[in-house]
């Protein structure tokens, strides 16, 4: 009788989860993986022959499992619960934050870092006012055992290897970890007046830091999805004023957008309010300036969300993501003159250099 009873719920189960998996709508967005889930094909005689519409089945039935977040819940519960796991795919939980192992120091990223700004301050910036910050990770503000790089080490590295004639802006003690998302590697918009105000005194620009503030939660970070346990939500808050709210925007890949994508909150990164997300080439013009000033921002995905708070002190900013732009290419969209230059990396990119399109030769 046991033995019948367990096969009659097993088979129970395993029809319920069948008749589940049909009758309950497909989802169209993960929000805690960030990603869009695979939808079924449309079943042909040519997908069928060629195979692909099974390799489109397979994705289908793992994207759209009935309850699938709540094992991917219980996987992640069961490696740091049961089998005392202090970390899930590089990614760890201290105090409600979401780190990633950045390990270990790759000292020829480094050097490769350097030689590249070197090379494009040779070529295209001799002579002009060049500066560079370092933007710190998440890691390099707790205190805790888990592995983390030698930031003393980086940073001397790139401090001693850079060009003299590039200017460090130092902004280590502008930050500390209450000004990063919970659940997400970059830093928060609203928590950036400090390092504005270094960056606006070393560059000898003017800010009004003035702002509105708008918000929007919840925001679901890049770790969020690939932990889901034990991290407190985020919100996303994004700071406007009248040079921000007059200014135009031309992404080069897309045209005219706003400096916030608005449209974005709720989407599969809502960190792409600002600046529309990765993208090559971006102009912003303020429409209000008081200046003829320009900057160039040589940059990662932080400095989508600190430019709109430097608009005010130039007439126009230009980034420039060297990740998606080969830098053989840059005559082409720039005309460097006498603009103020920023290079603004943070140190996972300087850890892994080879993303950055430089070629020094």
């Amino acid at each position: 009788m046991k033995n019948k009873i367990i096969t009659v719920i097993f088979i129970g189960y395993i029809f319920a989860i069948f008749i589940l998996n049909i009758v309950i709508k497909d989802i169209d967005i993960s929000y805690s993986e960030r990603r869009y889930l695979t939808k079924l094909s449309k079943i042909t005689i040519t997908n069928i022959f060629n195979g692909t519409i099974f390799d489109n089945f397979e994705d289908y039935a793992t994207d759209q499992f009935v309850f699938r977040d709540n094992f991917r819940k219980l996987k992640v519960y069961t490696i740091f619960k049961v089998f005392n796991e202090k970390d899930y795919n590089n990614l760890y939980i201290d105090d409600k934050y979401i780190y990633k192992i950045e390990y270990p120091l790759n000292i020829n990223s480094i050097n490769n870092f350097t030689n590249k700004i070197n090379f494009l301050y040779e070529k295209y910036l001799d002579g002009m006012n060049v500066f560079y910050s370092i933007i710190p990770d998440k890691n390099y503000y707790v205190d805790n055992n888990y592995l983390k790089i030698d930031y003393n080490k980086l940073f001397h590295i790139v401090i001693n290897s850079m060009d003299k004639n590039i200017s460090y802006i130092d902004i280590t003690d502008c930050l500390d970890i209450s000004d990063f998302y919970y659940t997400d590697a970059h830093w928060r918009q609203e928590r950036l007046a400090d390092v504005v105000d270094k960056i606006s005194a070393n560059m000898n620009f003017n800010i009004t830091n003035n702002y509105q503030i708008s918000s929007y939660k919840p925001f679901y970070g890049s770790y969020y999805g690939q932990i889901l346990i034990n991290s407190s939500i985020d919100e996303i808050k994004y700071l406007t004023n009248n040079y921000i709210e007059k200014a135009t925007v031309y992404d080069y890949s897309s045209d005219l957008v706003k400096v916030y994508e608005t449209e974005m909150l709720g989407s599969v990164d809502s960190y792409d309010v600002f600046l529309g997300g990765a993208t090559p080439l971006i102009e912003i013009y303020n429409n209000g300036a008081s200046t003829n000033k320009e900057l160039v921002i040589f940059r990662d995905s932080f400095a989508s969300s600190l430019a709109p708070l430097l608009i005010d002190g130039y007439k126009k900013i230009t980034l420039i993501d060297l990740r998606y732009l080969d830098s053989d290419l840059l005559n082409e969209y720039i005309s460097f003159s006498n603009q103020d230059i920023l290079f603004l990396y943070n140190t996972t990119i300087i850890n892994n250099s080879n993303v950055l399109k430089i070629n020094v030769n």
